[in-house]
């Protein structure tokens, strides 16, 4: 696979080392659990985005993730960057998907780092990210970052924005970050 579509794959958010206090290793929030807290949201999404093969995304879970308004900023190739609606998001991954055999190889993102911050009814969370076709099964993937904006609103959690990245040697995580 070229260079700039494993970017573009590794673009598709949304899912380890775990910093966030009360979750074990490969806990996943489901359900409405998933809305019940900024680490569950988070978790839940990942979860939400990642498939088996001839299993696709489903996408109206994914959309309850998310505040109507909510503005998705993605890497598009190794230059530039996006601004997206959620409507917008689902149809560029849908569109990858088939590009890419996604619905045929299965995909998954994997969380490898979480950092969360929560204040009131805010909350910021990076999450270092590992995204792969799951077959073949040592399938390398690419690493990325996603930096969260999270809003307790109607009684549970929503995603307001997000805004990805990907690590390339010209752009490596930040220190704290590693």
């Amino acid at each position: 696979m070229k260079k700039h579509h494993i970017l573009r794959l590794a673009g598709l958010l949304f899912v380890g080392t775990f910093l966030v206090p009360g979750w074990s290793e490969g806990q996943t929030a489901s359900g409405e659990e998933a809305f019940s807290s900024p680490e569950g949201l988070v978790r839940g999404l990942y979860a939400a985005v990642s498939f088996g093969p001839d299993k696709p995304a489903d996408w109206g879970y994914v959309r309850k993730f998310f505040l109507p308004e909510a503005v998705i900023v993605v890497r598009k190739t190794r230059t530039t960057m996006e601004v997206q609606n959620l409507d917008m998001f689902i149809q560029w991954f849908e569109d990858d998907a088939k590009k890419f055999k996604m619905d045929e190889k299965g995909f998954e993102e994997t969380i490898e780092k979480l950092k969360l911050t929560v204040f009131g009814d805010t909350a910021h969370c990076f999450v270092v990210y590992k995204a792969r076709l799951k077959t073949p099964p040592d399938s390398p993937g690419q690493y990325g970052l996603d930096s969260w904006s999270l809003v307790r609103k109607d009684g549970r959690w929503w995603f307001a924005s997000i805004t990805n990245d990907v690590v390339t040697p010209q752009r490596p995580l930040p220190e704290e970050l590693s």
